[in-house]
């Protein structure tokens, strides 16, 4: 079920989701509406998402809600992706979780 911890990890989610489809966080802050600087806020956990801001994001990302409050969801989508979404190894994927688990952390 999910719990107020979930929240902390939406924008890691996101910006995993968002370096897997290889996009700048300019260019995902324009289609939110958004400045860069906002937008890199909301990955580390210091400003929230709004259901708008995420259900745009789902639509970019082609992909459902959950899988910005489940990090396994999100990794699916990643490689569940189309052969041209398909862009990292495993071992590449394994790396940018890493990093951006690393970059959650307060």
């Amino acid at each position: 079920m999910y719990d107020a911890d979930c929240l902390e990890k939406i924008g890691a989610n996101v910006k995993f989701l968002r370096t897997m489809r290889k996009l700048r966080q300019q260019d995902v802050a324009q289609t939110l509406g958004i400045s860069q600087t906002h937008l890199s806020n909301m990955e580390c956990g210091r400003v929230k998402f709004s259901l708008k801001q995420l259900l745009r994001l789902a639509n970019l990302f082609d992909c459902q809600l959950e899988c910005f409050f489940d990090p396994r969801q999100a990794a699916n989508v990643a490689v569940g992706g189309t052969e041209q979404d398909k862009r990292y190894t495993q071992s590449d994927m394994e790396l940018l979780l890493t990093l951006v688990k690393k970059s959650g952390q307060p």
